[in-house]
């Protein structure tokens, strides 16, 4: 009876606040910080004079949001309907009544109890070495671990095997498509490519099932798709992105500037048949199949699959350079190799941390969004 009394003042007390300060009213992150995220990301796009730029303004502006709402706003409301907010923040902070900008980096670690849900579950039951590192004991006996062959040379010879007929029957998916409609139905190269593209990895995502099926784990790769909530969909969707894209990028100008001083630059050809000057419909196939299509795929295949068969064999660190040096060598390109290694080794690191594709997934649009924007448009 007293609680449900305490429920009803409470309720007329946030009547009182109005909806700006009830969004504030609760653990956080409430649905007022979420909205402050996504503000601040808006407002970098507006001021910014660049990609760089944007990514710049975003890490910072996000950072600052969640330092005064988590240490001003979301208190100060909380505190008007006489609401004692409860502090979840204690192993990450050394004061858990206030978050240091320092801190901030740490919430996207999550101490959570579980992989799955270790995002957002801030109450400081779990540890990051729990996360990170793998129970061989376990995972050994685990059938989502075991593979066609519990032999490690047998299960290397299937993961180059299926990499090559990956590799290949893309590859003749691709140009065969691209020939009938470039040459025997006469449109632009630059639209049958994104076509071809399209058909070719659609194609592609059901041969990487079959392969997961025959030598890995389904549900696996399904728990690894899902979001569970709102609040794992900004971080992985958006937050993890922009900071991956900025890390990524500072390394990639300095691998480029390395390689340019010893060897030259390199000349790279950047033409896909469709530039700013074609049409809305070629431009707008192109970012489907380059920005939306293969990144999925690729994650699938080089994060899911053959990542996840590593690692069954060797632990995490192996599995992360050896998916990143496969993923790295089917780019053909010398000067593209090293690029893409630095990127496979991020995003794998990202797998293992998330325990989940959908922010690997997530960089990758991004970096291809980045790449086809500044570069091949």
């Amino acid at each position: 009876m007293n609680q449900d009394l305490q429920l009803v003042s409470q309720s007329e007390n946030q009547e009182v606040l109005g909806p700006f300060g009830r969004s504030f009213v609760g653990d956080f992150p409430t649905k007022g910080t979420l909205w402050m995220f996504i503000l601040a990301i808006l407002v970098s796009a507006w001021i910014a004079g660049g990609l760089l730029s944007f990514l710049l303004f975003s890490i910072i502006s996000v950072y600052l949001a969640i330092y005064f709402c988590y240490n001003y706003i979301e208190p100060h409301f909380n505190s008007r309907i006489g609401v004692e907010r409860k502090k979840r923040l204690s192993r990450i902070t050394k004061d858990p009544n206030h978050l240091a900008m320092g801190d901030i980096g740490r919430l996207f670690h999550g101490y959570g109890k579980s992989k799955a849900k270790q995002l957002w579950d801030l109450s400081g039951e779990g540890s990051l070495k729990g996360i990170f590192e793998t129970d061989h004991e376990n995972t050994s006996m685990n059938s989502e671990f075991i593979g066609a062959s519990e032999k490690k040379w047998v299960s290397w010879l299937i993961i180059i095997s299926f990499l090559t007929i990956w590799f290949i029957a893309s590859s003749l998916v691709l140009y065969c498509v691209i020939f009938v409609l470039a040459f025997l139905t006469g449109i632009s190269f630059g639209a049958a490519f994104s076509v071809a593209l399209i058909i070719s990895q659609t194609l592609m995502i059901f041969l990487i099932l079959l392969f997961i099926k025959v030598d890995g784990s389904i549900p696996k790769t399904k728990e690894m798709l899902e979001i569970y909530s709102v609040q794992r969909a900004l971080i992985f969707i958006i937050a993890i992105p922009i900071i991956v894209t900025m890390f990524d990028l500072i390394l990639t100008a300095i691998y480029a500037a390395i390689i340019a001083g010893i060897f030259g630059s390199p000349s790279l050809n950047t033409n896909l048949g469709t530039s700013w000057d074609s049409n809305v419909i070629e431009i707008l196939l192109l970012f489907i199949s380059i920005a939306i299509l293969t990144p999925i795929v690729e994650e699938l295949m080089f994060r899911g699959y053959i990542l996840d068969s590593v690692r069954r064999m060797h632990g995490d660190w192996p599995a992360i350079l050896w998916s990143a040096s496969l993923f790295a060598l089917v780019h053909v390109s010398p000067f593209i190799i090293g690029q893409v290694f630095i990127g496979g080794v991020i995003y794998g690191w990202i797998r293992i941390k998330t325990d989940s594709l959908v922010p690997t997934i997530a960089c990758h649009s991004m970096w291809n969004i980045m790449a086809l924007s500044l570069t091949y448009l």
